[in-house]
């Protein structure tokens, strides 16, 4: 999956909206890329932060650098039943991530079109490493499906206690 532009995600559990940002400041914690890099490159882990009702969250994949993955950013409101909440919001990039991206991806095709010109195999070559390094820029490292299996174990231990109520 690709993520270029933002996409939009919607998350509702059965816990309150206190109870959903007490066990989200319990999970999260706010890390700073140094601290990743140090204490943590051996670990998959969940990271971010929650201001008020607006959160926000990254995966740190294990061995991995996360400084371009896609990342959650959303509000925390009221759901349709009385004692839940929704989660709204995106998954996206950073714009200055994305502004480096492309300006590289323009960098790259302008030599591929010298490289044209000046020989076919060139072009060709330079064409194909064009290619890579937008799959490399664009590919979301399946970073959107690991946050949303994060929010689905919110929903996970409300939805096992409405169970054995109504047996």
């Amino acid at each position: 999956m690709f993520i270029i532009t933002s996409k939009k995600y919607e998350f509702e559990c059965m816990c309150s909206n206190e109870e959903f940002k007490k066990k989200f400041d319990h999970d999260i914690k706010n890390y700073t890329y140094r601290q990743l890099r140090k204490d943590f490159h051996l670990t998959d882990l969940y990271y971010g932060k929650r201001n008020d009702n607006t959160i926000e969250i990254h995966f740190h994949r294990f061995g991995k650098r996360d400084l371009d993955n896609p990342m959650f950013v959303g509000s925390i409101g009221k759901g349709e039943n009385k004692n839940s909440t929704k989660v709204e919001g995106k998954f996206k990039r950073k714009t200055s991530n994305l502004i480096v991206s492309l300006c590289i991806i323009i960098f790259w095709l302008f030599i591929t079109v010298i490289g044209f010109t000046q020989n076919l195999t060139a072009g060709i070559i330079l064409t194909a490493i064009t290619c890579l390094a937008v799959y490399i820029f664009f590919w979301d490292n399946n970073t959107p499906q690991q946050i949303k299996e994060y929010f689905e174990r919110y929903d996970t231990p409300y939805e096992r206690q409405e169970e054995n109520t109504d047996a």
